[in-house]
């Protein structure tokens, strides 16, 4: 009897040790996440500022209607290899009598006091240096077309480039006829490979200048490709791509009316703007806009 009074002691004394060790446990993963929270809270709390983060909303852009009598595409580039010579046509269209002009390898620095003259400092440079450079080469004068092919032709540099390889100008000659602040000339700064840089003959950049004295940087703006309706489509959706509109990357139902600024992303319908802190496309903060 006392052997088993003694194994019952121990039995009891065995199944309150696992209780305890599972007590205990308990106890200190309760206290872990005390400690683990309290820790949180306070050792990694950010220190008081007085910066006070405060969304603005996107500020709208007012933008003034500027006619452009001019425009540039640059055509097909034709080249037997790298070293050799460059056969490049240009699309020009002028809706006013201009002169059209192209110059080859053209410096940075003439480029860039040209783009800042006065109206008449530009004309005048025209007409003196017109004779004696022997890079430019008038092309058109006095004529009014649209989308008139000219052939360009020059040699590839062979050393890394110090000049622009093609600059054209579209410079209007009704100077009777032109108003304050109307368009005056069109610079276009054109890339052509070589075996340095082998990227396309692309447009650089193009410069608008106005006789008061005002010069604009055209920048182009970037939209999704139209989307293509199935014999199912909607009407709704039909008439918006037959009007030639670019529907809304988000609902894809209301044609894309805000240019988000600064990505210039055409993509959100005035609805879906509303919606929306960062530009869909890529991402970048949404700091203004304007309307299309």
């Amino acid at each position: 009897m006392q052997m088993l009074h003694i194994a019952s002691q121990l039995t009891y004394l065995a199944v309150a040790a696992n209780f305890g060790s599972i007590f205990t446990v308990l106890i200190c993963c309760a206290a872990m996440i005390l400690f683990i929270r309290q820790f949180r809270l306070y050792e990694f709390e950010p220190t008081g500022t007085s910066v006070v983060q405060v969304k603005q909303p996107a500020q709208q852009q007012l933008l003034n209607k500027v006619n452009l009598p001019f425009s540039l595409e640059v055509g097909k580039l034709d080249s037997s290899d790298l070293s050799g010579n460059y056969h490049l046509t240009l699309y020009s269209t002028s809706y006013f009598p201009c002169l059209f002009v192209v110059c080859r390898e053209m410096s940075l620095d003439l480029v860039k006091n040209l783009i800042n003259e006065p109206w008449q400092n530009f004309l005048e440079f025209f007409r003196s240096e017109m004779k004696i450079c022997p890079n430019l080469q008038i092309y058109a004068e006095e004529e009014i077309h649209e989308l008139k092919p000219f052939s360009i032709k020059g040699a590839l540099d062979c050393i890394p480039r110090t000049t622009y390889a093609l600059v054209a100008f579209h410079i209007r000659t009704d100077a009777e006829s032109m108003n304050d602040g109307d368009p005056t000339a069109l610079i276009t700064l054109i890339h052509i490979p070589d075996r340095y840089c082998n990227a396309p003959a692309t447009t650089l950049c193009q410069y608008l200048k106005c006789n008061d004295g005002r010069v604009l940087n055209l920048k182009p703006l970037y939209s999704p490709e139209k989307s293509r309706i199935t014999p199912n489509g909607d009407d709704s959706r039909q008439r918006h791509d037959n009007q030639g509109n670019i529907n809304c990357v988000i609902c894809w139902n209301f044609p894309a009316t805000h240019v988000l600024l600064p990505c210039r992303h055409a993509c959100l319908c005035v609805n879906c703007f509303k919606r929306v802190e960062n530009c869909p496309v890529c991402r970048t903060r949404v700091m203004s806009y304007f309307l299309v």
